[in-house]
């Protein structure tokens, strides 16, 4: 996984990144920006949990190779899923800044 994450999204994508300038005082806008940042955070230790898996198999250490790859499975499939989310979120926001008034 470091191959394709060399570092924790946690460095990368801070939570300044995800509030917008006008930011909303409304429950529901707070939830789904909470909503984000666990998931982002979920998704991260996943990340950090293969790529320890990893070097500790590199190491010798009690890991089997299938535990390995099953961590590294997991934590490309969280961060895809993740991107894909992203994906639908930009593209409903330009769908609705793209609607005529």
């Amino acid at each position: 996984m470091s191959a394709i994450l060399p570092f924790s999204l946690s460095t990368s994508l801070s939570s300044t990144a995800l509030t917008t300038r006008h930011s909303s005082n409304s429950s529901a806008g707070n939830s789904f920006l909470q909503y984000l940042q666990n998931s982002l955070s979920q998704v991260n230790q996943l990340s950090q949990k293969a790529d320890k898996a990893a070097m500790s198999y590199a190491m010798g250490g009690p890991v089997s190779i299938d535990q390995v790859m099953v961590a590294e499975q997991k934590a490309t499939l969280a961060l895809d899923t993740m991107v894909q989310v992203r994906n639908r979120v930009v593209s409903a926001y330009d769908s609705i800044m793209n609607m005529q008034m």
